[in-house]
Protein backbone atom coordinates (compact mmCIF):
# COMPACT_ATOMS: atom_id res chain seq x y z
CA UNK A 1 0.00 0.00 0.00
CA UNK A 2 1.38 3.44 -0.89
CA UNK A 3 2.76 5.55 1.95
CA UNK A 4 0.37 8.41 1.09
CA UNK A 5 -2.58 6.23 1.93
CA UNK A 6 -1.23 5.75 5.49
CA UNK A 7 -0.79 9.47 5.81
CA UNK A 8 -4.39 10.13 4.83
CA UNK A 9 -5.63 7.52 7.29
CA UNK A 10 -3.62 9.09 10.13
CA UNK A 11 -4.77 12.60 9.22
CA UNK A 12 -8.47 11.72 9.25
CA UNK A 13 -8.07 9.71 12.48
CA UNK A 14 -6.58 12.72 14.27
CA UNK A 15 -9.21 14.99 12.74
CA UNK A 16 -11.99 12.64 13.92
CA UNK A 17 -10.57 12.44 17.44
CA UNK A 18 -10.29 16.21 17.63
CA UNK A 19 -13.79 16.69 16.37
CA UNK A 20 -15.18 14.06 18.76
CA UNK A 21 -13.52 15.70 21.81
CA UNK A 22 -14.94 19.09 21.02
CA UNK A 23 -18.46 17.73 21.19
CA UNK A 24 -17.98 15.02 23.89
CA UNK A 25 -17.05 17.46 26.65
CA UNK A 26 -19.98 19.05 28.46
CA UNK A 27 -19.88 21.47 31.40
CA UNK A 28 -21.64 20.13 34.47
CA UNK A 29 -22.47 21.45 37.93
CA UNK A 30 -20.67 19.73 40.78
CA UNK A 31 -22.61 17.14 42.76
CA UNK A 32 -26.39 17.17 42.46
CA UNK A 33 -26.63 20.98 42.13
CA UNK A 34 -29.42 22.25 39.94
CA UNK A 35 -28.40 25.90 40.06
CA UNK A 36 -27.19 28.58 42.46
CA UNK A 37 -28.80 28.91 45.87
CA UNK A 38 -29.14 32.48 47.23
CA UNK A 39 -25.96 33.75 48.88
CA UNK A 40 -24.10 30.68 47.66
CA UNK A 41 -22.12 29.44 44.66
CA UNK A 42 -21.80 26.35 42.48
CA UNK A 43 -18.73 24.66 41.02
CA UNK A 44 -18.53 24.02 37.24
CA UNK A 45 -16.26 21.40 35.66
CA UNK A 46 -16.05 18.86 32.75
CA UNK A 47 -15.47 15.12 32.52
CA UNK A 48 -11.83 14.02 32.75
CA UNK A 49 -10.52 17.52 33.52
CA UNK A 50 -6.97 16.21 33.98
CA UNK A 51 -6.80 15.26 30.27
CA UNK A 52 -6.75 18.97 29.33
CA UNK A 53 -4.71 22.11 29.91
CA UNK A 54 -4.90 25.86 29.31
CA UNK A 55 -8.46 25.98 30.63
CA UNK A 56 -10.31 29.28 30.04
CA UNK A 57 -13.79 30.06 31.33
CA UNK A 58 -16.29 32.54 29.83
CA UNK A 59 -19.52 34.18 30.99
CA UNK A 60 -22.16 35.50 28.58
CA UNK A 61 -23.13 39.12 29.24
CA UNK A 62 -26.74 39.53 28.13
CA UNK A 63 -26.72 43.32 27.96
CA UNK A 64 -23.54 43.50 25.88
CA UNK A 65 -24.49 40.40 23.88
CA UNK A 66 -21.00 38.81 24.01
CA UNK A 67 -18.76 36.49 26.08
CA UNK A 68 -16.32 37.80 28.70
CA UNK A 69 -13.49 35.96 30.42
CA UNK A 70 -14.01 34.75 34.01
CA UNK A 71 -10.91 36.03 35.77
CA UNK A 72 -11.83 34.39 39.10
CA UNK A 73 -11.90 30.86 37.55
CA UNK A 74 -8.91 28.60 38.28
CA UNK A 75 -7.96 25.72 35.94
CA UNK A 76 -10.48 23.00 35.25
CA UNK A 77 -12.94 24.34 37.85
CA UNK A 78 -14.97 27.52 38.14
CA UNK A 79 -16.87 28.56 41.29
CA UNK A 80 -19.66 30.93 40.15
CA UNK A 81 -22.28 32.80 42.20
CA UNK A 82 -24.16 34.57 39.39
CA UNK A 83 -26.83 32.89 37.20
CA UNK A 84 -26.34 32.84 33.41
CA UNK A 85 -24.54 31.02 30.53
CA UNK A 86 -20.99 29.65 30.90
CA UNK A 87 -18.56 27.90 28.56
CA UNK A 88 -14.93 26.75 28.57
CA UNK A 89 -12.05 26.24 26.11
CA UNK A 90 -9.05 23.97 26.67
CA UNK A 91 -6.32 22.06 24.86
CA UNK A 92 -6.16 18.25 24.78
CA UNK A 93 -2.95 16.93 26.28
CA UNK A 94 -3.11 13.91 23.98
CA UNK A 95 -3.77 15.64 20.64
CA UNK A 96 -2.75 19.23 21.40
CA UNK A 97 -6.05 20.20 19.82
CA UNK A 98 -8.22 23.02 21.22
CA UNK A 99 -11.77 22.26 22.25
CA UNK A 100 -14.75 24.44 23.17
CA UNK A 101 -17.66 23.17 25.27
CA UNK A 102 -21.28 23.92 24.51
CA UNK A 103 -22.66 26.66 26.83
CA UNK A 104 -24.40 25.65 30.06
CA UNK A 105 -27.23 27.70 31.54
CA UNK A 106 -26.89 28.05 35.37
CA UNK A 107 -30.20 29.25 36.91
CA UNK A 108 -30.75 31.08 40.21
CA UNK A 109 -32.69 28.88 42.62
CA UNK A 110 -35.20 29.95 45.25
CA UNK A 111 -34.55 29.12 48.95
CA UNK A 112 -37.47 28.25 51.28
CA UNK A 113 -38.32 30.80 53.99
CA UNK A 114 -37.38 30.08 57.62
CA UNK A 115 -38.76 31.67 60.77
CA UNK A 116 -39.45 30.57 64.37
CA UNK A 117 -42.81 31.07 66.11
CA UNK A 118 -42.95 30.31 69.88
CA UNK A 119 -46.03 28.58 71.30
CA UNK A 120 -46.15 31.36 73.91
CA UNK A 121 -44.97 34.91 73.33
CA UNK A 122 -42.23 34.68 75.98
CA UNK A 123 -38.47 34.77 75.98
CA UNK A 124 -37.99 33.71 79.65
CA UNK A 125 -38.77 30.31 81.17
CA UNK A 126 -38.42 28.86 84.63
CA UNK A 127 -35.45 26.59 85.03
CA UNK A 128 -36.80 23.09 84.57
CA UNK A 129 -39.73 24.20 82.36
CA UNK A 130 -39.92 24.24 78.54
CA UNK A 131 -41.19 26.28 75.56
CA UNK A 132 -42.28 24.87 72.17
CA UNK A 133 -40.67 26.57 69.13
CA UNK A 134 -42.56 26.07 65.83
CA UNK A 135 -41.13 26.24 62.30
CA UNK A 136 -43.09 27.42 59.23
CA UNK A 137 -44.50 24.24 57.70
CA UNK A 138 -43.59 23.73 54.00
CA UNK A 139 -43.70 20.78 51.64
CA UNK A 140 -40.49 19.06 50.49
CA UNK A 141 -38.24 20.61 53.11
CA UNK A 142 -36.03 19.35 55.93
CA UNK A 143 -35.46 21.05 59.27
CA UNK A 144 -32.25 21.39 61.28
CA UNK A 145 -32.54 23.04 64.71
CA UNK A 146 -29.54 24.65 66.41
CA UNK A 147 -28.90 25.99 69.89
CA UNK A 148 -25.89 28.18 70.52
CA UNK A 149 -24.66 27.20 67.02
CA UNK A 150 -24.65 23.49 67.92
CA UNK A 151 -26.88 21.27 65.73
CA UNK A 152 -29.55 19.27 67.56
CA UNK A 153 -29.98 16.75 64.67
CA UNK A 154 -33.75 17.09 64.94
CA UNK A 155 -35.78 17.09 61.67
CA UNK A 156 -39.18 18.14 63.03
CA UNK A 157 -41.24 21.34 62.60
CA UNK A 158 -41.52 21.70 66.40
CA UNK A 159 -38.74 21.84 69.02
CA UNK A 160 -39.38 21.66 72.78
CA UNK A 161 -36.72 23.98 74.26
CA UNK A 162 -35.79 23.06 77.84
CA UNK A 163 -32.78 25.27 78.46
CA UNK A 164 -31.69 28.84 77.96
CA UNK A 165 -29.83 29.67 74.75
CA UNK A 166 -29.93 31.14 71.22
CA UNK A 167 -32.07 28.97 68.93
CA UNK A 168 -31.95 29.00 65.10
CA UNK A 169 -33.84 27.02 62.44
CA UNK A 170 -32.29 25.91 59.15
CA UNK A 171 -34.90 25.04 56.48
CA UNK A 172 -33.46 22.99 53.57
CA UNK A 173 -35.22 22.48 50.20
CA UNK A 174 -35.31 18.69 49.73
CA UNK A 175 -35.19 19.07 45.88
CA UNK A 176 -32.54 21.69 45.11
CA UNK A 177 -30.91 21.65 48.62
CA UNK A 178 -31.03 25.43 49.08
CA UNK A 179 -31.36 26.46 52.71
CA UNK A 180 -32.34 29.47 54.81
CA UNK A 181 -31.36 30.24 58.41
CA UNK A 182 -34.00 31.93 60.56
CA UNK A 183 -33.47 34.93 62.77
CA UNK A 184 -32.22 33.89 66.21
CA UNK A 185 -34.72 33.34 69.00
CA UNK A 186 -33.16 33.85 72.45
CA UNK A 187 -34.55 32.10 75.55
CA UNK A 188 -33.27 32.97 79.03
CA UNK A 189 -34.14 31.74 82.52
CA UNK A 190 -36.33 33.79 84.83
CA UNK A 191 -33.97 35.48 87.39
CA UNK A 192 -33.93 33.35 90.56
CA UNK A 193 -33.51 34.16 94.23
CA UNK A 194 -31.35 31.22 95.25
CA UNK A 195 -31.62 30.72 99.02
CA UNK A 196 -28.47 29.86 100.98
CA UNK A 197 -28.61 28.57 104.56
CA UNK A 198 -25.71 29.69 106.77
CA UNK A 199 -23.65 26.58 107.71
CA UNK A 200 -23.93 25.35 111.29
CA UNK A 201 -20.95 24.01 113.29
CA UNK A 202 -21.12 20.59 114.90
CA UNK A 203 -23.43 20.46 117.91
CA UNK A 204 -21.83 18.74 120.94
CA UNK A 205 -24.43 17.07 123.16
CA UNK A 206 -28.14 16.48 122.65
CA UNK A 207 -28.83 18.64 125.72
CA UNK A 208 -27.37 21.72 123.97
CA UNK A 209 -29.89 24.60 123.66
CA UNK A 210 -31.71 24.90 120.33
CA UNK A 211 -31.19 27.78 117.88
CA UNK A 212 -32.66 29.46 114.77
CA UNK A 213 -31.13 28.77 111.35
CA UNK A 214 -30.09 31.77 109.22
CA UNK A 215 -30.90 32.14 105.48
CA UNK A 216 -30.30 34.95 102.96
CA UNK A 217 -33.93 35.19 101.67
CA UNK A 218 -36.87 35.19 104.04
CA UNK A 219 -40.37 33.97 103.31
CA UNK A 220 -39.68 30.27 102.94
CA UNK A 221 -40.18 27.25 105.18
CA UNK A 222 -37.75 24.85 106.87
CA UNK A 223 -38.16 21.11 107.21
CA UNK A 224 -36.06 18.23 108.51
CA UNK A 225 -35.17 16.35 111.74
CA UNK A 226 -35.14 18.58 114.82
CA UNK A 227 -37.03 21.51 113.18
CA UNK A 228 -39.72 22.56 115.66
CA UNK A 229 -40.60 25.93 114.02
CA UNK A 230 -40.76 25.73 110.23
CA UNK A 231 -40.91 29.49 109.56
CA UNK A 232 -38.16 30.50 112.00
CA UNK A 233 -36.08 27.38 111.36
CA UNK A 234 -35.67 26.53 115.06
CA UNK A 235 -33.47 23.45 115.44
CA UNK A 236 -33.65 21.32 118.62
CA UNK A 237 -30.67 18.91 119.13
CA UNK A 238 -32.71 16.95 121.70
CA UNK A 239 -35.50 16.33 119.15
CA UNK A 240 -33.05 15.62 116.31
CA UNK A 241 -30.95 13.22 118.43
CA UNK A 242 -27.41 12.09 117.57
CA UNK A 243 -26.58 11.83 113.88
CA UNK A 244 -26.09 13.78 110.65
CA UNK A 245 -29.31 15.62 109.78
CA UNK A 246 -30.16 17.24 106.47
CA UNK A 247 -32.29 20.40 106.81
CA UNK A 248 -34.07 21.88 103.76
CA UNK A 249 -35.29 25.46 103.12
CA UNK A 250 -37.93 25.95 100.39
CA UNK A 251 -38.43 29.48 98.93
CA UNK A 252 -41.40 30.34 96.58
CA UNK A 253 -40.51 32.12 93.29
CA UNK A 254 -42.29 34.63 91.02
CA UNK A 255 -43.73 33.79 87.58
CA UNK A 256 -45.10 30.52 88.95
CA UNK A 257 -41.61 29.01 88.81
CA UNK A 258 -40.95 25.99 91.08
CA UNK A 259 -39.80 26.69 94.62
CA UNK A 260 -36.04 26.91 95.07
CA UNK A 261 -34.34 24.95 97.83
CA UNK A 262 -31.11 24.88 99.75
CA UNK A 263 -30.00 22.39 102.32
CA UNK A 264 -27.53 22.20 105.15
CA UNK A 265 -26.20 19.31 107.17
CA UNK A 266 -26.24 19.61 110.94
CA UNK A 267 -24.12 17.09 112.84
CA UNK A 268 -25.21 16.35 116.39
CA UNK A 269 -22.66 14.46 118.45
CA UNK A 270 -22.93 13.25 122.02
CA UNK A 271 -19.72 11.24 122.52
CA UNK A 272 -19.83 8.71 125.33
CA UNK A 273 -16.70 7.06 126.65
CA UNK A 274 -16.81 3.71 128.44
CA UNK A 275 -13.98 2.40 130.63
CA UNK A 276 -13.51 -1.35 130.91
CA UNK A 277 -10.83 -3.18 132.87
CA UNK A 278 -8.67 -6.16 132.00
CA UNK A 279 -10.44 -8.11 134.78
CA UNK A 280 -13.96 -7.03 133.87
CA UNK A 281 -14.45 -5.34 137.25
CA UNK A 282 -12.94 -2.69 139.51
CA UNK A 283 -10.62 -5.09 141.40
CA UNK A 284 -7.16 -6.22 140.33
CA UNK A 285 -4.59 -8.70 141.59
CA UNK A 286 -1.35 -7.35 143.01
CA UNK A 287 1.60 -8.32 140.83
CA UNK A 288 -0.50 -9.20 137.81
CA UNK A 289 -0.88 -7.05 134.65
CA UNK A 290 -3.80 -4.64 134.94
CA UNK A 291 -5.12 -2.09 132.48
CA UNK A 292 -8.04 0.16 131.62
CA UNK A 293 -9.43 0.32 128.10
CA UNK A 294 -11.38 3.34 126.89
CA UNK A 295 -13.72 3.31 123.91
CA UNK A 296 -11.61 3.35 120.76
CA UNK A 297 -12.04 5.59 117.72
CA UNK A 298 -11.50 9.01 119.32
CA UNK A 299 -8.93 11.49 118.04
CA UNK A 300 -7.25 12.17 121.40
CA UNK A 301 -7.06 10.70 124.90
CA UNK A 302 -5.96 12.34 128.16
CA UNK A 303 -5.50 10.25 131.35
CA UNK A 304 -5.47 11.37 134.99
CA UNK A 305 -4.52 9.57 138.23
CA UNK A 306 -5.97 11.29 141.29
CA UNK A 307 -6.11 14.58 139.30
CA UNK A 308 -2.47 14.17 138.10
CA UNK A 309 -2.16 14.11 134.33
CA UNK A 310 -0.38 11.01 132.96
CA UNK A 311 1.85 10.65 129.89
CA UNK A 312 -0.31 8.01 128.18
CA UNK A 313 -2.13 9.39 125.10
CA UNK A 314 -3.67 6.17 123.72
CA UNK A 315 -6.96 4.42 124.48
CA UNK A 316 -5.33 1.92 126.89
CA UNK A 317 -3.72 2.65 130.28
CA UNK A 318 -1.64 0.25 132.38
CA UNK A 319 -2.27 0.66 136.13
CA UNK A 320 -0.40 -0.71 139.17
CA UNK A 321 -1.95 0.81 142.30
CA UNK A 322 -5.17 1.84 144.01
CA UNK A 323 -6.37 5.20 142.63
CA UNK A 324 -9.12 7.18 140.96
CA UNK A 325 -8.43 7.15 137.20
CA UNK A 326 -10.10 9.46 134.69
CA UNK A 327 -9.96 9.59 130.90
CA UNK A 328 -10.94 12.59 128.77
CA UNK A 329 -11.54 11.91 125.08
CA UNK A 330 -12.16 14.05 122.00
CA UNK A 331 -13.29 13.27 118.47
CA UNK A 332 -11.75 16.52 117.23
CA UNK A 333 -14.93 18.51 117.82
CA UNK A 334 -16.62 17.19 120.94
CA UNK A 335 -15.23 15.70 124.17
CA UNK A 336 -16.34 13.43 127.04
CA UNK A 337 -14.80 11.97 130.21
CA UNK A 338 -15.19 8.95 132.51
CA UNK A 339 -14.03 8.14 136.11
CA UNK A 340 -12.87 4.71 137.32
CA UNK A 341 -11.86 3.66 140.88
CA UNK A 342 -9.37 0.77 141.00
CA UNK A 343 -8.55 -1.52 143.96
CA UNK A 344 -5.65 -4.01 144.10
CA UNK A 345 -5.89 -7.16 146.28
CA UNK A 346 -3.70 -10.24 146.91
CA UNK A 347 -4.23 -13.41 144.90
CA UNK A 348 -5.79 -16.24 146.90
CA UNK A 349 -3.75 -19.48 147.13
CA UNK A 350 -6.04 -22.48 147.76
CA UNK A 351 -4.54 -25.56 149.47
CA UNK A 352 -5.74 -29.16 150.01
CA UNK A 353 -5.08 -31.07 153.24
CA UNK A 354 -2.87 -33.95 152.06
CA UNK A 355 -4.56 -37.19 151.02
CA UNK A 356 -2.12 -40.16 151.12
CA UNK A 357 -1.63 -42.51 148.18
CA UNK A 358 -1.98 -46.18 149.20
CA UNK A 359 -1.71 -49.78 148.05
CA UNK A 360 -4.94 -51.75 148.09
CA UNK A 361 -8.49 -50.64 148.83
CA UNK A 362 -8.82 -51.51 152.53
CA UNK A 363 -8.36 -47.99 153.85
CA UNK A 364 -10.65 -45.60 155.74
CA UNK A 365 -12.20 -42.78 153.73
CA UNK A 366 -10.51 -39.39 154.24
CA UNK A 367 -12.62 -36.17 154.64
CA UNK A 368 -11.75 -33.50 152.07
CA UNK A 369 -10.44 -30.28 153.63
CA UNK A 370 -8.98 -27.15 152.04
CA UNK A 371 -8.13 -23.51 152.65
CA UNK A 372 -9.48 -20.91 152.45
CA UNK A 373 -12.80 -22.39 153.43
CA UNK A 374 -15.83 -22.07 151.22
CA UNK A 375 -14.45 -23.82 148.13
CA UNK A 376 -15.78 -26.89 146.34
CA UNK A 377 -14.08 -30.31 145.88
CA UNK A 378 -14.25 -32.60 142.87
CA UNK A 379 -12.63 -36.00 142.37
CA UNK A 380 -12.09 -36.88 138.73
CA UNK A 381 -14.54 -34.09 137.83
CA UNK A 382 -17.32 -35.30 140.19
CA UNK A 383 -18.33 -33.28 143.25
CA UNK A 384 -17.22 -34.97 146.51
CA UNK A 385 -16.83 -34.40 150.27
CA UNK A 386 -14.51 -37.34 151.10
CA UNK A 387 -11.89 -39.53 149.45
CA UNK A 388 -13.32 -43.07 149.57
CA UNK A 389 -10.58 -45.52 148.56
CA UNK A 390 -12.87 -48.54 148.29
CA UNK A 391 -15.39 -46.73 146.09
CA UNK A 392 -12.88 -44.99 143.84
CA UNK A 393 -10.84 -48.11 143.16
CA UNK A 394 -7.34 -48.70 141.80
CA UNK A 395 -5.84 -45.94 139.65
CA UNK A 396 -4.75 -42.31 139.62
CA UNK A 397 -7.38 -39.87 140.89
CA UNK A 398 -7.28 -36.09 140.57
CA UNK A 399 -8.62 -34.05 143.49
CA UNK A 400 -9.46 -30.39 142.71
CA UNK A 401 -10.33 -27.70 145.24
CA UNK A 402 -11.76 -24.57 143.58
CA UNK A 403 -12.35 -21.31 145.41
CA UNK A 404 -14.63 -18.67 143.88
CA UNK A 405 -15.25 -15.19 145.30
CA UNK A 406 -16.64 -11.81 144.37
CA UNK A 407 -13.11 -10.46 143.79
CA UNK A 408 -11.10 -11.58 140.85
CA UNK A 409 -8.10 -12.43 143.04
CA UNK A 410 -10.18 -14.69 145.28
CA UNK A 411 -10.54 -17.22 142.49
CA UNK A 412 -8.11 -20.15 142.52
CA UNK A 413 -7.70 -23.90 142.21
CA UNK A 414 -5.54 -26.41 144.10
CA UNK A 415 -4.92 -29.91 142.74
CA UNK A 416 -3.59 -33.16 144.18
CA UNK A 417 -3.14 -36.51 142.48
CA UNK A 418 -3.79 -39.56 144.66
CA UNK A 419 -2.70 -43.03 143.48
CA UNK A 420 -4.39 -46.22 144.66
CA UNK A 421 -2.13 -49.12 143.73
CA UNK A 422 -3.46 -52.62 143.41
CA UNK A 423 -1.66 -55.29 145.40
CA UNK A 424 0.54 -56.74 142.68
CA UNK A 425 0.10 -60.29 141.41
CA UNK A 426 2.75 -61.03 138.80
CA UNK A 427 2.05 -63.22 135.79
CA UNK A 428 4.33 -64.23 132.94
CA UNK A 429 2.80 -65.35 129.68
CA UNK A 430 5.21 -68.21 129.07
CA UNK A 431 8.73 -69.53 129.25
CA UNK A 432 11.00 -67.54 126.99
CA UNK A 433 13.02 -69.35 124.30
CA UNK A 434 15.95 -67.79 122.50
CA UNK A 435 18.81 -68.78 120.26
CA UNK A 436 22.23 -68.51 121.75
CA UNK A 437 23.70 -65.14 120.85
CA UNK A 438 20.33 -63.39 120.49
CA UNK A 439 18.21 -61.58 123.12
CA UNK A 440 14.68 -61.50 124.51
CA UNK A 441 12.56 -58.82 126.26
CA UNK A 442 11.32 -59.93 129.69
CA UNK A 443 7.78 -58.72 130.30
CA UNK A 444 5.17 -59.39 132.95
CA UNK A 445 1.64 -58.05 133.28
CA UNK A 446 2.98 -54.91 135.07
CA UNK A 447 4.48 -51.90 133.33
CA UNK A 448 3.09 -49.06 135.52
CA UNK A 449 6.05 -46.71 136.15
CA UNK A 450 4.76 -45.82 139.64
CA UNK A 451 5.66 -49.32 140.92
CA UNK A 452 9.17 -50.38 141.94
CA UNK A 453 10.77 -53.21 139.91
CA UNK A 454 13.70 -55.49 140.86
CA UNK A 455 15.04 -58.34 138.66
CA UNK A 456 17.43 -60.96 140.08
CA UNK A 457 19.98 -62.12 139.39
CA UNK A 458 21.48 -59.13 137.62
CA UNK A 459 23.00 -61.34 134.91
CA UNK A 460 22.95 -60.37 131.21
CA UNK A 461 20.19 -57.79 131.82
CA UNK A 462 19.98 -54.34 130.24
CA UNK A 463 18.52 -52.76 133.42
CA UNK A 464 17.31 -54.70 136.51
CA UNK A 465 15.17 -51.75 137.74
CA UNK A 466 12.73 -51.43 134.81
CA UNK A 467 9.60 -53.51 134.07
CA UNK A 468 10.79 -54.71 130.62
CA UNK A 469 14.57 -55.31 130.56
CA UNK A 470 16.34 -57.07 127.69
CA UNK A 471 18.04 -60.39 128.57
CA UNK A 472 20.80 -62.06 126.56
CA UNK A 473 22.20 -64.92 128.67
CA UNK A 474 24.61 -67.42 127.09
CA UNK A 475 22.93 -70.32 128.87
CA UNK A 476 19.49 -71.11 130.23
CA UNK A 477 18.73 -68.70 133.13
CA UNK A 478 15.89 -68.22 135.63
CA UNK A 479 15.03 -64.58 136.46
CA UNK A 480 12.90 -63.47 139.42
CA UNK A 481 10.88 -60.22 139.34
CA UNK A 482 9.77 -58.38 142.44
CA UNK A 483 7.07 -55.68 142.03
CA UNK A 484 6.26 -53.48 145.03
CA UNK A 485 4.29 -50.34 145.75
CA UNK A 486 6.30 -47.22 146.66
CA UNK A 487 3.82 -46.55 149.49
CA UNK A 488 4.18 -49.83 151.41
CA UNK A 489 6.84 -52.55 151.62
CA UNK A 490 4.07 -55.05 152.43
CA UNK A 491 2.44 -54.39 149.05
CA UNK A 492 4.57 -56.57 146.72
CA UNK A 493 4.81 -59.83 144.78
CA UNK A 494 7.54 -62.01 143.27
CA UNK A 495 7.57 -64.50 140.39
CA UNK A 496 10.19 -66.20 138.19
CA UNK A 497 10.50 -66.82 134.48
CA UNK A 498 12.84 -69.21 132.64
CA UNK A 499 14.84 -68.06 129.65
CA UNK A 500 15.80 -71.22 127.72
CA UNK A 501 18.91 -70.79 125.54
CA UNK A 502 19.37 -73.15 122.58
CA UNK A 503 22.31 -73.80 120.35
CA UNK A 504 22.03 -72.41 116.85
CA UNK A 505 21.29 -74.95 114.08
CA UNK A 506 23.82 -74.59 111.30
CA UNK A 507 22.18 -75.02 107.93
CA UNK A 508 24.21 -75.44 104.71
CA UNK A 509 22.81 -73.76 101.62
CA UNK A 510 24.06 -76.43 99.13
CA UNK A 511 24.85 -80.17 98.98
CA UNK A 512 25.84 -82.62 96.19
CA UNK A 513 24.02 -86.01 96.39
CA UNK A 514 26.11 -87.62 93.60
CA UNK A 515 27.30 -90.75 95.48
CA UNK A 516 30.89 -89.67 95.75
CA UNK A 517 30.81 -90.07 99.53
CA UNK A 518 31.37 -86.36 100.09
CA UNK A 519 28.53 -83.93 100.96
CA UNK A 520 25.95 -86.42 99.71
CA UNK A 521 23.33 -85.46 102.35
CA UNK A 522 22.02 -82.17 103.74
CA UNK A 523 23.55 -82.12 107.22
CA UNK A 524 21.91 -79.94 109.92
CA UNK A 525 24.41 -79.41 112.73
CA UNK A 526 22.89 -79.42 116.28
CA UNK A 527 19.49 -80.64 114.95
CA UNK A 528 19.75 -83.61 117.36
CA UNK A 529 19.25 -81.18 120.26
CA UNK A 530 15.66 -80.82 119.12
CA UNK A 531 13.97 -84.26 119.22
CA UNK A 532 10.62 -82.85 118.08
CA UNK A 533 11.97 -80.78 115.23
CA UNK A 534 9.91 -80.54 112.02
CA UNK A 535 11.77 -80.17 108.69
CA UNK A 536 10.10 -79.39 105.33
CA UNK A 537 11.71 -78.90 101.90
CA UNK A 538 9.70 -77.52 98.92
CA UNK A 539 10.47 -77.43 95.21
CA UNK A 540 10.02 -74.26 93.18
CA UNK A 541 6.33 -75.04 92.60
CA UNK A 542 5.64 -75.22 96.34
CA UNK A 543 5.36 -79.00 96.34
CA UNK A 544 6.80 -81.01 99.24
CA UNK A 545 10.17 -82.53 98.38
CA UNK A 546 11.16 -83.73 101.87
CA UNK A 547 9.46 -83.99 105.25
CA UNK A 548 10.77 -85.07 108.65
CA UNK A 549 9.32 -84.95 112.16
CA UNK A 550 11.17 -86.05 115.26
CA UNK A 551 14.65 -87.42 114.86
CA UNK A 552 16.14 -85.93 111.68
CA UNK A 553 17.50 -88.70 109.38
CA UNK A 554 19.10 -86.50 106.75
CA UNK A 555 17.90 -85.33 103.33
CA UNK A 556 19.64 -87.23 100.46
CA UNK A 557 18.12 -85.38 97.48
CA UNK A 558 15.39 -87.96 96.76
CA UNK A 559 11.65 -88.05 97.34
CA UNK A 560 9.69 -91.33 97.52
CA UNK A 561 12.72 -93.05 95.96
CA UNK A 562 12.92 -90.61 93.06
CA UNK A 563 16.01 -88.48 92.49
CA UNK A 564 15.18 -84.81 92.68
CA UNK A 565 16.52 -82.57 89.92
CA UNK A 566 19.24 -80.05 90.52
CA UNK A 567 18.06 -76.59 91.41
CA UNK A 568 16.94 -74.30 94.21
CA UNK A 569 14.62 -75.46 97.02
CA UNK A 570 12.99 -73.77 100.02
CA UNK A 571 13.26 -75.11 103.56
CA UNK A 572 11.19 -74.53 106.73
CA UNK A 573 12.65 -75.83 110.04
CA UNK A 574 10.64 -75.63 113.28
CA UNK A 575 12.80 -76.80 116.24
CA UNK A 576 9.88 -76.41 118.70
CA UNK A 577 6.39 -77.16 117.34
CA UNK A 578 4.97 -75.14 120.25
CA UNK A 579 7.04 -72.10 119.29
CA UNK A 580 6.48 -71.38 115.60
CA UNK A 581 8.08 -67.94 116.08
CA UNK A 582 11.47 -69.78 116.18
CA UNK A 583 10.93 -71.18 112.68
CA UNK A 584 13.99 -71.06 110.39
CA UNK A 585 13.48 -70.36 106.67
CA UNK A 586 15.79 -70.18 103.70
CA UNK A 587 16.87 -71.72 100.39
CA UNK A 588 19.24 -74.58 99.51
CA UNK A 589 20.66 -75.76 96.21
CA UNK A 590 21.16 -79.35 94.94
CA UNK A 591 24.10 -79.98 92.64
CA UNK A 592 25.21 -83.35 91.22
Amino acid sequence: MPINIYRYIAFFTILFLSYSSSFAQQIKMDGDAKGICPNNSVRLTIDNPDDYEDHKWYFYRVIEGDWTTLTQASGAYADVSDPGKYKMTAKSKATQRNIETPPIDVPMLTAPPSFITPSRAVTEICKGNSLDLNANVLPNVNYNWRVDESPLNLNTPTLTATKAGVYKLVVIDAINFCQTISAPYTISYVPLQQPVITPVPTVCGVSTAGFNLSVNYAGGTFRGPGITNTSMGFFSPQDAKVGTHKIFYSLPQNNSCPNLEDSVQIVVKDPQVVLTSSTGGTDFCIGQPASLQATTGFVSYEWFQNSTILSEVGSKLTITSDADYKVKVSDGECSAEKLFTAKFVNQVQPKITNIPSVCGLNHTAVPLEGTPIGGAFTIDGVAATQFDYARLGVGKHTVNYEVRGTLSCLNGVAKQEVIIHEIPKIEFARTEFMWKGSSVVLQSNYTDPTYLYTWTPNVALSDPKIPTPTANPTATQTYTLKVESPFSSNCSDEKSVDVVVFEKIWIPDVFTPNGDGFNDTWELTNITAYPNAEVRVFNRWGEIAYYSYGSYGGFDGTYNGNVLPMGSYTYHIIPFPDHPELELKGTLAIFR
